[in-house]
C-alpha cells in the first residue's frame, strides 16, 4: 500500500521511448484515459504518436499530443502501457490507471492506494 499525504494526488512516472518523467498527478475520477502531463513535455518528447481533440470545460476545443508509454504508481505498481497526453499544464490520472487497483480518499487527508 502506498499513501499520499498530497491529497488528492499521487506521485507518478512515465516513460515514452526511453524518456522518463515524474510529477504528482491530481487523481481525477472524472476523467476515463490514462495521465495527461503538461503540454511543455511534448518538447522533449518528440513527434507524437497521434494527435486528438479534446473539449474544454468551457466548451472550446484544443489539440492533444499523445504518446504511448508507460505509466507507473510510484512504489506501487509494474509499469501499465498507455496513453500520455500533453495537454494544458497539469498532471491528471485518469481511471484507465485506477481501474486497476483499490483507492481510498480518506477524509479528504490522503490517499490510499493498494493493488
Amino acid at each position: 500500500m502506498v499513501t499520499s499525504h498530497r491529497f488528492p494526488y499521487l506521485e507518478v512516472e512515465f516513460s515514452v521511448r526511453g524518456t522518463r518523467s515524474r510529477d504528482f498527478a491530481f487523481l481525477d475520477t472524472g476523467f476515463d484515459g490514462f495521465l495527461i502531463v503538461p503540454f511543455a513535455i511534448s518538447a522533449m518528447l518528440g513527434t507524437p504518436d497521434l494527435v486528438s481533440t479534446w473539449e474544454l470545460a468551457d466548451g472550446s476545443l484544443t489539440a492533444g499530443a499523445d504518446y504511448l508509454g508507460q505509466i507507473e504508481i510510484v512504489s506501487i505498481s509494474n509499469p501499465i502501457n498507455g496513453q500520455i497526453t500533453c495537454l494544458a499544464d497539469e498532471w491528471v490520472l485518469g481511471l484507465s490507471v485506477m481501474k486497476g487497483f483499490e483507492v481510498i480518499f480518506d477524509h479528504g487527508s490522503k490517499v490510499e492506494i493498494r493493488q
